[in-house]
């Protein structure tokens, strides 16, 4: 294989007898226009000859309707198989006519020499490609947030059925709002950031160490966020140039040493040799390229520091709509989980009145706008108009404030962090398929649990009640407790300084 990366989770891997890209996102930007791929990639025009397009799950920063516009509709294109149905649809509606949905474990010959297998993980997937004697694995997304059962659960999986591994591509950074976005009175963000981002890399060491490839690379991380109240954020990413020292320091093993590489866009792998092709090299300061965000994206900049209003009709229009995006979520909790909750969005472009408080009388919400969030809100969420229009009214909407850091939550009282009553607000004005969506497509469901292996699909099930009820989310630990506390509680070592960003 020749493996040349393009930008946050896109590269081109070309074997024997086949072009394949996975994941590309490199044409505007994704989540309503948060994330800004960063830094922009040197060379595309390999992606206009590609066969193959392989996706790894749906989150716009690897399903990229703009940037998917300008493929060439010749290529195949493989997409996992999921519970819940539309993405097929939404593929062809863009032009490609061959369009897989890949079931989990079952290997799909796309060529001649090169075969792809994908292995879903809730909403992601890792991919398997097979071409010439040699295997990559694309993890992406699909663990590094993940903990540590769910972890070993597939690193046991994934050994079993390909013992000797040549290439893992793995996540190392965050894309949640989780707890970045959250703020309250004695949570210090930059210390917990700094915490959480350290975590994945810890747990990118820990698959690296699990999988025993010859060559690892840690990837799709490359965005930027450019809102000014978040620019901090792009500077918590632990530094990927120091991630084969830090495996080193503290993953390192007599009998194995992997080779850790840092790749920017240009570079290219082949024989399990780093060509540093980059000419982002040249522009490393301190190992890190944050410097450059203000002049790739000087205009984008620019543009957000304008404030542009809605009309007022619209404004009132916002009432009516979260009303009923509120009363359809309700029926996801029992009444005392959101009877006694009131909460308030502040929504950055209206003129007047822009705090939208909602509360709970007789079973029914209430929605009524002023200037000024309540004493007695239990949090208040800043956003805008697009974000929450597009939050309640898209099927994934919501994926604009959980994923893209599409609001700034400000909670009230150290006691509901406690309690987890923001995961409740969070879902009351969100769009996510509901068990009630899948009973529309019965079929459909039961078919994704009949082609998942039964071992596979049980045993998902008791990790999925083991990570809703523990681990990397805890809200309490992340949102009550400082760095030093969350490193004991996931047994990560001190933070050196050589390893701090820049």
């Amino acid at each position: 294989m020749k493996i040349e990366y393009v930008c946050h989770a896109c590269m081109v891997i070309e074997t024997e007898d086949l072009r394949i890209a996975t994941d590309p996102w490199f044409v505007g930007a994704a989540n309503c226009g948060q994330w800004h791929v960063f830094p922009k990639p040197v060379n595309t025009e390999k992606l206009n000859d590609i066969d193959t397009i392989l996706i790894s799950h749906g989150h716009e920063d690897h399903l990229h309707e703009e940037t998917l516009r300008t493929l060439p509709k010749k290529a195949q294109v493989f997409y996992p198989y999921s519970f819940f149905g539309g993405a097929k649809e939404y593929i062809e509606g863009l032009g490609f006519d061959n369009v897989t949905e890949a079931v989990t474990f079952k290997e799909y010959k796309i060529s001649e020499e090169t075969s792809v297998t994908f292995i879903i993980n809730s909403h992601d997937s890792l991919m398997v490609i097979e071409s010439g004697g040699e295997v990559l694995l694309n993890v992406n997304d699909a663990l590094h947030s993940c903990p540590e059962k769910v972890i070993d659960f597939y690193l046991e999986a994934i050994n079993k059925r390909w013992p000797a591994i040549d290439y893992v591509f793995c996540g190392f950074g965050g894309a949640s709002y989780f707890p970045n976005t959250m703020h309250l009175a004695g949570k210090d963000d930059v210390e917990i950031g700094l915490a959480r981002e350290q975590l994945f890399a810890h747990n990118f060491c820990k698959i690296v160490k699990g999988l025993r490839p010859i060559v690892a690379v840690p990837f799709a991380a490359d965005f930027a966020l450019l809102d000014k109240n978040q620019r901090w954020i792009n500077e918590m990413r632990f530094p990927r140039s120091k991630m084969a020292d830090y495996y080193q320091k503290h993953f390192s093993e007599s009998d194995y040493r992997p080779d850790i590489y840092d790749m920017y866009s240009g570079d290219r792998l082949e024989n399990h040799e780093l060509n540093k092709l980059s000419p982002y090299r040249n522009e490393l300061r301190n190992g890190g390229l944050e410097h450059l965000i203000d002049t790739q994206y000087a205009a984008e900049i620019e543009l957000k520091s304008r404030q542009i209003f809605i009309a007022e009709t619209e404004a009132e229009k916002l009432i009516h709509e979260i009303r009923l995006n509120v009363e359809k979520r309700m029926t996801l909790y029992k009444s005392g989980e959101w009877k006694d909750l009131k909460f308030c969005l502040q929504v950055a472009d209206v003129v007047e009145n822009r705090c939208y408080h909602i509360a709970f009388e007789d079973d029914k919400p209430r929605v009524w706008r002023a200037g000024e969030p309540d004493d007695d809100c239990l949090l208040t969420m800043n956003l805008t108009s697009q974000i929450l229009k597009y939050s309640i009214g898209s099927d994934w909407g919501a994926d604009a404030i959980s994923v893209g850091y599409g609001a700034e939550i400000y909670i009230s009282d150290k006691k509901l962090a406690e309690v987890d009553l923001e995961r409740v607000c969070m879902n009351l004005i969100a769009c996510y398929p509901t068990s009630a969506d899948l009973k529309k497509t019965p079929f459909r469901t039961l078919q994704f649990l009949l082609l998942n292996p039964p071992r596979f699909t049980t045993s998902i099930r008791k990790l999925k009640r083991f990570n809703h009820e523990s681990e990397n989310y805890d809200r309490k630990t992340w949102l009550l407790k400082d760095g030093k506390e969350i490193r004991e509680r996931y047994d990560l070592p001190e933070l050196d300084p050589q390893f701090l960003p820049q």
